[in-house]
């Protein structure tokens, strides 16, 4: 009972408003969540994800999450410089499209969980959605708490080591992205890997 309460109130410390704007801009913390992050109050992970099979270098995302994308990366997908800022479950970076700031992707590197996308596997009964798929290769899965895709709203687990899982949340409100922001959060996703792998 206890570690059930501990995981509730682990995987409750993701939900944030983003809701509605702010002085003209959308909000900075996503209103969607999954249990991720749970596992850090928790004894251990079950394993349950794939695999990561060529782990990347991290230690830039670890101590700044902007660094995810790089400058061409950013302009190839429209988005803006990133803002650092700080999340429940470590570092995050906000970033907005380069014409729209109701248009915005987090991206966070989840640091609050050790076993990677194992634990968030492990929590996905949490989850409205849940949907495992691949990013350049790398194990993903689309998930969170509460379903806004319909609403322009979608969550991105990427696998980039069996250690640590980058969660990236989209929240458009406008164009394409604000009927089907999934396919946007494959594509930051996607740049994201080439990032990482170009050191």
């Amino acid at each position: 009972m206890r570690r059930s309460l501990v995981l509730l109130l682990a995987a409750g410390a993701l939900v944030a408003g983003c809701s509605g704007t702010k002085n003209g801009t959308a909000s900075s913390e996503p209103s969607y969540t999954t249990g991720a992050g749970a596992s850090s109050a928790s004894s251990g992970s079950s394993g349950s994800a794939p695999k990561v099979s060529n782990p990347l270098k991290t230690s830039s995302i670890e101590s700044d999450a902007c660094s995810a994308l790089s400058a061409a990366k950013r302009t190839e997908l429209g988005l803006g410089e990133g803002e650092q800022r700080t999340t429940s479950v470590g570092p995050g970076c906000s970033i907005f499209a380069a014409d729209d700031r109701l248009n915005q992707i987090e991206i966070s590197p989840v640091l609050a969980n050790k076993n990677g996308l194992s634990d968030v596997y492990d929590t996905k009964a949490n989850d409205e959605y849940f949907e495992p798929t691949e990013v350049a290769g790398y194990p993903a899965v689309y998930a969170a708490a509460v379903d806004g895709r319909k609403s322009g709203k979608c969550g991105l687990f990427v696998g980039v080591t069996d250690q640590l899982a980058v969660n990236i949340l989209v929240q458009y409100d406008n164009g394409p992205g604000a009927s089907d922001p999934c396919p946007v959060a494959l594509k930051v996703g996607e740049a994201m890997i080439e990032t990482l792998k170009e050191g």
